[in-house]
């Protein structure tokens, strides 16, 4: 197949995570798409996932393989690099597709061109919305986040609701949103020479809030499209114990985003409440993850994609 007859290319970032990654080959390979590519980049695997990878797809699959692990967002954007599709469907490699995911995703975007970014609605292996499909966060959202404490014990509250546009959680039609989770991304090809790529200080999480805001910046529509859904087996789920890797990445990735699209710079005194508060929050979830049970061997691979 020559790269220009490609309409749809599948980029997975791939780490350590063979399980995962065969699980979500599998449900995209079951949806049997023409002029469709599927590109897998490992990100310095030491699991011998290249090689089961060409054994087990062969052709059916292309594979990149970088010899050490560059970390999330660099690899995001060498994939968005080795693509030759006019659309892009980037997946979390601990996702699982179902039949019609893309090409219900790739209709609506044919049919709306004035549509950026698309994502289907992520579900949690147990089938509840995960809440990925939101607005951009608040300050408010420090304390009342997708998984925080307080919206887990009060989930109907005003800052909550609007964060995760709960009241679109049973709706069908496709609505608008500020942000998507890189879970699954899909969108025009063209849109990355618009945007530009991923911002690469950030370890992992955050990126694609950061990504999603500077679409916002620039008048571009975000929408969820929950028609078409995705299984999402996610590594930071609310309740599991995190590594204090995690929970340090997340907070400096949430000071960077706050930094960089809130305040005016690092002269900014936001910046220094902002620090504090977050230092204080990242001492208070090390503190509470303690106290969390061990979870199960199964679930403790780390930091599979970055």
């Amino acid at each position: 197949m020559q790269p220009m007859s490609i309409k749809l290319s599948i980029l997975v970032v791939t780490w350590n995570s063979w399980g995962d990654l065969e699980r979500l080959l599998e449900s995209v390979l079951r949806a049997d798409l023409t002029d469709t590519e599927i590109l897998v980049f490992d990100n310095g695997s030491v699991d011998d996932t290249p090689n089961r990878l060409r054994a087990c797809y062969g052709e059916r699959v292309r594979l990149h393989v970088s010899p050490v692990n560059l970390g999330l967002p660099p690899a995001v954007n060498r994939g968005f690099g080795l693509v030759h599709g006019e659309y892009v469907m980037l997946l979390d490699v601990d996702t699982e597709v179902r039949a019609d995911t893309a090409a219900r995703l790739l209709e609506f975007m044919e049919s709306h061109p004035e549509v950026a970014l698309a994502a289907p609605r992520i579900l949690t292996p147990e089938g509840r919305d995960e809440g990925t499909a939101r607005n951009l966060p608040s300050v408010m959202n420090g304390l009342f986040g997708r998984q925080s404490r307080l919206s887990r014990m009060f989930p109907g509250n005003p800052f909550t609701r609007h964060y995760l546009e709960v009241e679109h959680y049973s709706e069908h039609a496709p609505y608008r949103v500020e942000q998507v989770s890189a879970a699954c991304m899909f969108m025009r090809r063209s849109l990355l020479d618009e945007v530009g790529p991923w911002d690469e200080v950030y370890r992992c999480y955050w990126v694609d809030t950061d990504w999603c805001a500077r679409l916002k910046r620039l008048g571009r529509q975000v929408y969820c499209v929950p028609q078409a859904k995705i299984t999402h087996y996610e590594n930071n789920r609310a309740g599991k114990k995190k590594s204090l890797w995690r929970i340090w990445h997340f907070h400096t990735g949430a000071f960077r985003l706050y930094r960089k699209h809130y305040t005016f710079g690092l002269l900014d005194p936001r910046m220094l409440v902002a620090g504090v508060a977050l230092l204080a929050r990242t001492a208070l979830m090390v503190a509470l993850n303690e106290l969390k049970p061990a979870n199960p061997p199964a679930a403790m691979r780390e930091d599979r994609a970055s």
